[in-house]
C-alpha cells in the first residue's frame, strides 16, 4: 500500500477513534477561523489526539515513526477529518 493510500486510511482511523468532543472541535474551527492560527497553538487536546492516533495507526501497520509527517502535518489532518 502507498504511504498516500495509509495517509487517507489514517485520517479515517482518526475521524473514527477520537475522543474531544464536538464543541471542543467546534472552538477549535472558530478560533482557527478567526485568530488565522494552526490547531497546535489553538488545543493541545486536539492536536495531541491526532499525533497519538496518526502514530499508532503507523504501528499498527508497521509504518515506520512520524511516517505521516512526510504528506502532512496536524493542521493538514484536521482540516482532512470531514473531506
Amino acid at each position: 500500500m502507498k504511504m498516500e493510500e495509509h495517509y487517507k486510511k489514517a485520517i479515517e482511523y482518526v475521524r473514527d477513534n477520537h475522543e474531544w468532543s464536538e464543541a471542543c472541535e467546534e472552538y477549535a474551527w472558530e478560533c482557527i477561523d478567526k485568530m488565522r492560527c494552526p490547531i497546535t497553538m489553538v488545543s493541545d487536546e486536539i492536536s495531541n489526539e491526532i499525533r497519538e492516533l496518526m502514530d499508532e495507526y503507523g504501528q499498527n501497520n508497521d509504518l515506520p515513526e512520524d511516517w505521516w509527517m512526510e504528506l502532512g502535518d496536524e493542521d493538514d489532518v484536521f482540516s482532512n477529518l470531514y473531506n
